[in-house]
């Protein structure tokens, strides 16, 4: 029973582990991360906005239901006309009776009765030239569409390159453990065969108790690898939005022969960041125009259409009414118009400063990530050379251990170097990779180029 329930326990745990790839993993990050779903939101936003400004051009139509009760002698005489049902009584006619009545006081217009009104009507306002405000604003709506764009496709290689960091890292992590765990073997070993040279009189009690050392210390690192690895799992299931318990192999990062000046002239032309500068440079260009178009008049269109009656019934086109007219408005003088454009040619200026700093930069990044990466491919080379030199030395030192011409200090020093040049081809194999697809990002191509 107990086996089944061990059998169980196991099948259950394989069944939910998942281990994957680079690409794999690339997949569940596009699919899954929060920061790229709002940035994505940002491009819908600007597409609304857009939408937003090119419905001015076509006006608004409103719809206007107005019911008003009133004795107020304007506003009672004013619902009579605009229905229609205005009497000579109620201009107050009723009290004048000749030349000497031209100082009396009409009740009926003064002191009218209570006056219920409907109004129902349908307005149509239009801008017809705005000084070109509307076109402008357009054109920045659509420069901002672009440069959000722009945006997002940067920040997803970027966060490309920083799965590739936590993906790699899980890969260095577990063959971290596994150099840790022949190391551990190997104590073990030098243990075993050092108490049986104990036992045989051929060694000291020292020689065992250093092996015996070394054994334990190794424990140490074997449970320190072990938790590098859960950690490093933990750090990359968080990035993809998934729970990953295995890695695969180390993702490699292909790159071709390239010259230093001309990835930096790519790179500038390439690079989704500086594209993205150079838009906001551009929509702060069209904005200058826009403050100007207080320069230019401004002609505007409103039309009423509707009908004023004391009940709800049935439209009646004898009571109905209309109103068109067209208006120019133009500012003669405003001291504030040329201070606002000042202030857009100032920030326009800034950032085409801020876009010919940042060319500079991108050179510089460029630059180095390539001397980085010249510097990291001769290294993991040497750092290969030395690995392979312990791995000859251990050999050697353990069979002249065993012939006691040396040590068992001795021998512990050469596993350990050998320990160290292992951890140490890892580390320059995972900063080669993640180097080279700094310099990739850092010309404007993709990990995948």
């Amino acid at each position: 029973m107990i086996k089944l329930f061990i059998f169980l326990l196991i099948t259950s745990i394989f069944s939910f582990a998942k281990e994957v790839t680079f690409d794999e993993a690339l997949i569940l990050l596009l699919e899954n991360n929060k920061e790229l779903k709002s940035k994505k939101l940002d491009i819908k936003q600007s597409h609304a906005i857009l939408d937003e400004i090119s419905a001015n051009n076509y006006g608004a139509l409103h719809f206007k239901e107005t019911y008003t009760s009133t004795n107020h002698a304007g506003y009672a005489f004013n619902s009579k006309l605009s229905s229609r049902k205005a009497t000579f009584g109620d201009f107050g006619l009723g009290s004048y009776t000749g030349s000497d009545s031209i100082g009396t006081v009409p009740d009926d217009l003064n002191y009218p009765k209570s006056v219920d009104n409907y109004e129902t009507k349908l307005t149509y306002d239009i801008p017809l030239f705005t000084g070109f405000k509307i076109s402008n604003a357009k054109d920045i709506a659509k420069l901002q569409i672009q440069a959000k764009n722009k945006k997002y496709q940067y920040d997803e290689k970027l966060l490309t390159l920083e799965l590739l960091r936590a993906y790699n890292a899980c890969v260095a992590s577990k063959e971290y453990l596994k150099s840790t765990q022949k190391a551990k073997e190997v104590t073990t070993s030098f243990v075993n065969f050092s108490n049986e040279m104990y036992k045989e009189g051929l060694v000291t009690k020292i020689d065992l108790n250093e092996a015996q050392v070394r054994d334990l210390n190794t424990n140490v690192k074997l449970k320190e690898a072990q938790n590098k690895v859960s950690l490093s799992l933990s750090y990359l299931s968080f990035l993809v939005g998934d729970e990953i318990t295995d890695v695969k192999n180390f993702e490699e990062v292909k790159i071709s022969t390239i010259d230093l000046k001309n990835i930096q002239e790519e790179a500038i032309n390439k690079r989704e960041d500086f594209k993205y500068i150079d838009l906001n440079a551009k929509s702060s260009k069209k904005n200058i125009k826009i403050e100007q178009s207080d320069y230019y008049p401004k002609i505007d269109a409103h039309i009423e259409y509707g009908y004023s009656n004391d009940k709800l019934k049935n439209f009646d086109e004898t009571q109905d009414f209309y109103l068109a007219k067209v208006q120019l408005n133009m500012k003669i003088f405003d001291m504030t118009r040329e201070a606002k454009i000042e202030q857009s040619r100032i920030k326009y200026n800034k950032l085409m400063l801020q876009k010919e700093q940042f060319k500079d930069s991108i050179k510089l990044e460029v630059k180095q990530n390539y001397l980085n990466f010249l510097s990291n491919k001769e290294i993991l080379l040497e750092k290969i050379k030395a690995q392979n030199l312990a791995e000859e030395v251990l050999v050697k030192a353990e069979d002249m251990y065993k012939n006691k011409l040396i040590k068992m200090t001795d021998l512990l020093t050469q596993q350990a170097s050998l320990q160290k040049a292992e951890a140490e081809v890892i580390m320059s194999k995972f900063d080669l990779t993640f180097i080279k697809a700094k310099l990739k990002l850092s010309i404007g191509k993709s990990l995948k180029e």
